[in-house]
Formats: structure tokens, C-alpha cells, sequence
């Protein structure tokens, strides 16, 4: 219970007086406080001080920034920011588990320098030992991922794979740019509030009162805002919301325990007021924890429905031909019933974990129309122009996203290549941004250029090209050719469905374990080097890979939003636990895979035809060649062909595994 003493540490807004109470409260004289004010101002110092000892005792959400931006940028390395680890390595500056992932990178490196287990590709060797260095660097966040994401332009040209030329160009392409543009976007949402009065209005709307439409209408609004804009600064804006409606509801049961003891007759009606007063505390702090959970997972859920959503998203539009092929609106038309069917299985497991049978009868709509009303002082009661022109560039950014197959036709070359991308059509409507003045401030545009600069993260495109010149690198040197002949073997053997069953599983569980970033970076150009050694559709393995990359649920260093949460929980009176993900997160992970995997399977098909032969797309022309061969599939027929030459360009290997000679094949030009 709480210890009704002195508010010795309080703040002065928790020490204020409530409205009416104080000089001249009811007509009296006095300048004193008033009994009630008295006891709410010493309950308010009590509920400060639980909640500064529930921080404290914290073992990792404790570590992490609680100011927004720097919680921003804190979120995709966590380990950095986890000074209750001690450090007793690299002049205090690393803790136990960074030492190993540097002793671990920096051995792999130097051990595959001077062994040579490929010898048809020599530079395959070192090649490979420079992703083990950086998979190790970003799994165990031994230097910042950012920088880590460096390591490649430095180190493929010491080893004489590639040029600094060809590598800086994976740092700077179409889908950094595409990134550029819908991430302005997304914080000019941000600045104009778009978010929060969002938010407010869905909850009023639906009469968001009862528990389980309090969750469903939070967690709702975060996978909608995901899908459009950064998840991270998502999940900060509604996380943000959240905990003050929950703090709102949390001071309410502590105001009525007091006066219930107060007014009780006996001790009897006493202890049984204050049981049943404690009961409402412990409920409203489990509702808040199936609050902010909800949040994360739908946050994550949001994310992967976009290319842009999600960091492993984004690195696999960085791999040699998928791009194009994937585009904006067939992504989204691939990965959204996997997206839904995730957040409604999230949903579920935590209205049974959290909800089931919970009472509040203290939960009201007071502190949302609290909120409405400061929201409406300062933003005003209806949308400002402002507001709806960000709407609208919004709008026009994603429908153009949408129709790009369709503006291909309009706008392309006399051989039907087409002349806008992606980064076209997502920067067309960002221009706009600095050229509308703002209405709201005078002698500004709608996006000032200082707040791209204070909230953009541009260690982002780093990471991003990282990622991209591993899987340039990976080509270069031939290691694409040498890994995926030790996979192909195993895929050849594997039916379409459990070939999607065995990359889901996969990566749900290193993305578990380690995070999202570097089970992208490291494992998805290995996956696409295999997939074109046994010439299966690249994006077989590919598609489900990377949309498990964002099942991560069971761990708060998995994903951003979920370390987002994890450290905003800490201005709740009791923060949330890594046992409360693990025990959340472990049911929704299987129930998800279970799910998905069929899912998946069924709308690679459909979207994308992973299931028909080697597609000449995904054909380079140096490590695959395309020959006028007939073939079949057993259901479809085709004339032409891939196929896989050996190093001295004399024989060439179908998907059948028959071998035929270079000299009698019609090859076609790439």
C-alpha cells in the first residue's frame, strides 16, 4: 500500500491543489489546504515515488532513453544503451556480450583470410568473412549498427573484390531514395499532429470505454498508421498517448482508496475496501501492460505491409533485380492478409492474457475528453489547413505508389522500358512539402528543413546500403555461386510449401534471437545466392524470409517498436518486464508461423508465381545464362530457359540437372 507521509520529493504539479481547493475554498477564510486536498496532494507524492522505485528497479528498460528523439535513434540498438551490463572490456567502454561478437567478427574474418575452402572463387573467401564480421557487429551491437554498415566500402576493396566506385554505389540508389521520400512524409504527419487527433478521434468514435475496445481501437490505429509512415515514430506518438490516459485511470483508483478507508465504520468494511481498492490498481496496471504490447505488435504487424515499413524490407528491394519486380502495390497486396492475420492473432492472446475477466469500473471517458480538450487549445477543434494538405500529399504519394504499373504504360521508352521508379513517384509529392507555405507558422513551409535535419534518421541509409553492398559483394566475388551450392542441394529436395515453412521458421527464430536488422543483412543475400544456384524463383525463399524477419514478438531488443515501448513503460507505475513479451510474445510467435505459413505460400503464388519456372528477371547473365532450351515444370511448358555455366564457361546445368554445352545452346542476351 501506498505510505500516506510527507510528499517529501514531489513535484510542484503534483503538489498543486486540485481546482476549488485551497485560500478560499468554500467560502472559509483560511490559506491553508483542505483535508481532501491535503490527502490528494499527499497521494499524488506517494504514486511519484512508487513509480520512481518501480524504474529503478528495472534491469534493462532502465538503460534506455526516456527523451523522445534520442529513444528514437536508442531503438535499433538498444545494446549500446545498456550501461547496467558491466563494462569491463575496451577501456569500459564494451560489455561481455560485445566482446564476444567482436572477438567472434574479427576471428571469422581473419580466419577466412588466409583459409581458402572455395577454390573456384578465390575472393569468395574473404568476401565471406567480412558478412560474418559484420553479421556479428550488428547481432551483437558491438559498434553502432550505422557504422557497422561501413565496414563493407572499406573492407571489399582492401581485399581487391570491388572497387570503392562500385561499392559507394550500393550507399546512394532508387531505394534509399524511396526511403527519403516516404520518411519525410511520415514526419511532417508527425509534426502536424495528424497522428494524435487520429488517435483521439477513433477512440471517441467508437465509444472506446469498455477494455477490449480500448485495445482493439489502439492496437487498430498503430497497424494503420504503420502502414504509411515510420513504425518507430508511430509507436512513440500513440505509446506517448497511451500511458497518459493510462496514468489518468491509474491516479483515479488511487484518489478513491484513501477516501474509502476514510469513510469506512469498521475495521472490517476497512480491509475489505482496500482489498477490493488494491484489486482495481492491479487491474488497471495488467490493462496497461496489455496496452503498450498491443501497441509494439501492431506496430510490427503495420510495418511489414509496406516496402519502406520495415528495415528488412527495405534491405531485400536492395538485392540485384527484386526491386522492380516487387513494387509497392504488389507488396502490399502479398503481405497484407499475413499482416492482418498477425495482428488478430496478437490481439487475441493478449485479450486472453490481460483482459479476460478484468474489471474496471473506475475506467471512463473522462481523461480522452481531458486530452481532446488540450488537444483542441493547441492544434483547434477541426482539422487547420495545414493538417489536410499533409493529408493530402499523403494520399497522393500512396495512390501514385499504387498505380505505378499503370503509369509504366504511359510514361516509357520506345522498347516499353519504363522511365519512373519507385523514388520518382515518392519524392514528386515531398517537393510540394517545401514549397506550400505553412499556415500554422508564418515564413515556414509545410516540412521546415530544420526538423528534417533534428528528426531524420539518415544513419538509416547507411545501414540500408550496408546490407546492399554485402549482397553486391556476394556477386563480385562469386560467393552467390559457392554458397548457393551448398544450400542448392537441400532445396532441390524441398516442395514449394515446406521450402516457405522451413524460411519462415528460420528467421522467426534468429530474428528472436538476435534482431530484425541482422538477420536481414546477413541471411537474405545468402538465401538469394541459393535460390539462384538450384534455379528456384528467388522470391520463393525471399518473400516469406522477409516478412518473418518481422515476427518478432517474444523479445524487447527484437524490434524497434517493441524497445520503443519497453522504455516509454518506465512513466508507468510498474514498467513492463522482458517476461511479460516472453510470456505475450511466445504464443503469438507460433500461433503467427502457424498461420502465415499458409498464407504466405498461398499469396506467393497468386501475386507473384513463385511456383512456375526460373524467371529470366532474376537472370544476370555472368552467373546464370538464359538458353533457347525447351523445358517443362510438369504443368507448364516454356521454350527458354536459365542455366548455371561453370567457371570456364564450356557447360552449362538446367534446372533439371541436365548438363549441356555452351557452344550448342542458343544463348540469349540479358
Amino acid at each position: 500500500g501506498l505510505t500516506r507521509g510527507p510528499p517529501a520529493a514531489s513535484s510542484q504539479r503534483d503538489l498543486a491543489a486540485p481546482p476549488g481547493v485551497g485560500a478560499g475554498a468554500g467560502g472559509g477564510g483560511g490559506g491553508g489546504l483542505s483535508r481532501q486536498g491535503t490527502i490528494d496532494s499527499i497521494r499524488r507524492a506517494g504514486t511519484s515515488m512508487i513509480r520512481a522505485g518501480s524504474s529503478m528497479s528495472l534491469q534493462r528498460a532502465s538503460t534506455l532513453p526516456k527523451d523522445d528523439e534520442e529513444l528514437f535513434y536508442a531503438a535499433r540498438q538498444p545494446g549500446l544503451h545498456d550501461f547496467e551490463n558491466p563494462r569491463t572490456c575496451c577501456g569500459g567502454m564494451w560489455n561481455t556480450k560485445q566482446t564476444v561478437g567482436f572477438i567472434l567478427g574479427l576471428a571469422s574474418m581473419i580466419v577466412f583470410s588466409f583459409w581458402t575452402p572455395v577454390t573456384d572463387y578465390p575472393r569468395a573467401n574473404p568476401m565471406f568473412g567480412i558478412t560474418l564480421l559484420c553479421g556479428f557487429f550488428w547481432l551483437f551491437e558491438v559498434i553502432p549498427v550505422y557504422i557497422t554498415a561501413l565496414l563493407p566500402i572499406v573492407l571489399i576493396p582492401l581485399y581487391g573484390i570491388s572497387s570503392t566506385q562500385i561499392v559507394a554505389q550500393a550507399y546512394w540508389n532508387e531505394v534509399q531514395l524511396l526511403v527519403v521520400g516516404t520518411y519525410m512524409l511520415g514526419l511532417a504527419v508527425e509534426q502536424t499532429q495528424l497522428t494524435k487527433r487520429f488517435a483521439i478521434w477513433i477512440l471517441l468514435h467508437t465509444g472506446a470505454i469498455g477494455p477490449t475496445k480500448i485495445l482493439g481501437s489502439f492496437m487498430l490505429l498503430t497497424f494503420l498508421l504503420s502502414m504509411i509512415c515510420n513504425s518507430i515514430a508511430v509507436t512513440l506518438v500513440v505509446t506517448s498517448f497511451a500511458i497518459s490516459l493510462l496514468n489518468a485511470e491509474e491516479e483515479k483508483v488511487r484518489n478513491v482508496l484513501p477516501l474509502v478507508s476514510e469513510d469506512s465504520d469498521s475495521d472490517s468494511s476497512s480491509d475489505s475496501d482496500e482489498e477490493e481498492g488494491e484489486s482495481s490498481l492491479q487491474a488497471v496496471q495488467k490493462f496497461a501492460d496489455g496496452i503498450l504490447l498491443g501497441i509494439a505488435y501492431a506496430a510490427s504487424c503495420g510495418g511489414m505491409t509496406s516496402l519502406t515499413g520495415a528495415i528488412p524490407n527495405e534491405v531485400v528491394t536492395g538485392i540485384p533485380n527484386i526491386a522492380e519486380v516487387l513494387t509497392f502495390g504488389k507488396w502490399m497486396l502479398y503481405a497484407l492478409p499475413t499482416a492482418i492475420a498477425s495482428l488478430v492473432a496478437s490481439f487475441l492472446v493478449l485479450y486472453v492474457r490481460y483482459l479476460w475477466g478484468l474489471k474496471l469500473p473506475t475506467l471512463t471517458d473522462d481523461a480522452l475528453q481531458i486530452e481532446k480538450e488540450e488537444f483542441e487549445r493547441d492544434y483547434g477543434e477541426r482539422m487547420g489547413r495545414d493538417e489536410v494538405l499533409v493529408l493530402l500529399l499523403q494520399i497522393i504519394q500512396l495512390v501514385l505508389l499504387f498505380l505505378k504499373p499503370v503509369l509504366d504504360k504511359l510514361d516509357a521508352t520506345e522498347y516499353g522500358e519504363a522511365l519512373m521508379g519507385d523514388a520518382t513517384l515518392a519524392a514528386l509529392p515531398v517537393i510540394f512539402l517545401f514549397i506550400i507555405p505553412s499556415a500554422r507558422y508564418a515564413g515556414r513551409p509545410l516540412l521546415p528543413w530544420a526538423t528534417v535535419h533534428a528528426k531524420f534518421d539518415f544513419g538509416l541509409i547507411l545501414l540500408i546500403g550496408g546490407a546492399f553492398a554485402i549482397a553486391d559483394g556476394f556477386m563480385q566475388s562469386g560467393l552467390n555461386i559457392a554458397l548457393g551450392q551448398g544450400i542448392a542441394g537441400w532445396t532441390k529436395t524441398q516442395t514449394s510449401f515446406w521450402l516457405t515453412c522451413s524460411m519462415v521458421g528460420l528467421c522467426t527464430v534468429f530474428t528472436q534471437v538476435f534482431s530484425a536488422v541482422g538477420t536481414a543483412g546477413t541471411i537474405l543475400p545468402a538465401l538469394n545466392s541459393a535460390a539462384l544456384n538450384s534455379l528456384r524463383n528467388p522470391l520463393s525463399m525471399l518473400l516469406p524470409a522477409t516478412v518473418a524477419c518481422s515476427f518478432a514478438f517474444c523479445l524487447p531488443t527484437a524490434m524497434p517498436s517493441n524497445i520503443v515501448v519497453f522504455a516509454k513503460s518506465q512513466d508507468l507505475p510498474r514498467a513492463l518486464r522482458v517476461r511479460d513479451f516472453f510470456w505475450s510474445g511466445l504464443p503469438t510467435t507460433i500461433i503467427v508461423v502457424i498461420v502465415s505459413t499458409w498464407i504466405l505460400w498461398c499469396m506467393e503464388g497468386t501475386v507473384y508465381n513463385t511456383r512456375g519456372p526460373f524467371p529470366q528477371w532474376a537472370c544476370d547473365g555472368v552467373s546464370c545464362l538464359w538458353v533457347n532450351v525447351p523445358g517443362t515444370t510438369g504443368y507448364e511448358d516454356f521454350q527458354s530457359q536459365a542455366c548455371i555455366p561453370n567457371t570456364e564457361l564450356t557447360m552449362c546445368r538446367l534446372a533439371n540437372g541436365t548438363v549441356v554445352a555452351v557452344g550448342e545452346t542458343n544463348i540469349v542476351p540479358i
